[in-house]
């Protein structure tokens, strides 16, 4: 179904036009839609904030990775070293969870990732249980993405208290 059809069925669903199933499931479809976009809003701060750690990261690690380490045994600096580097393989990996989670309006390109081998889909359950796996799928890559970005940023601040108190 072409976004247009799509929007016109909707609109007939809500003016009255549709039976009440019809109404519950552009109910449940605006739900979804609406999960959707607060994943592509938490993944969006998400992937600024691994940014910074992992420009954080790459600096004090690759440019100037004697600098926060001046003056310490050898041990310090290669625990250090190993915390470092874990945040920033961590950061980066939560990145890779991250972006497919960014909601891409596919009509919008002209392409449909999600429409059947057979042609048009309805606006039906089967459009509707697609949709709601996708929720599904993107919260799962989302959660993961959270995680691994705070362990990045825990070990960035351990690394930052290792390179501060030694």
């Amino acid at each position: 179904m072409k976004v247009t059809q799509q929007a016109l069925a909707v609109a007939r669903i809500q003016t009255g036009q549709g039976a009440g199933e019809d109404k519950a499931r552009v109910m449940a479809w605006d739900r979804l839609n609406s999960m959707l976009s607060t994943l592509d809003s938490k993944t969006s701060v998400l992937l600024r904030f691994n940014a910074i750690v992992v420009a954080a990261l790459a600096y004090v690690l690759v440019i100037g990775p004697t600098e926060p380490f001046m003056g310490t045994n050898a041990t310090v600096r290669l625990v250090g070293q190993l915390i470092g580097h874990a945040s920033l393989l961590a950061s980066v990996v939560s990145c890779g969870f991250a972006f497919p989670v960014i909601n891409v309006q596919w009509d919008f390109f002209g392409m449909r990732l999600d429409r059947p081998a057979d042609g048009e889909s309805p606006f039906d359950d089967a459009a509707l249980a697609r949709m709601g796996d996708l929720v599904a799928h993107r919260t799962r890559l989302y959660s993961w993405a959270w995680r691994l970005a705070v362990v990045g940023g825990i070990g960035f601040a351990i690394l930052v208290g290792i390179g501060t108190l030694h």
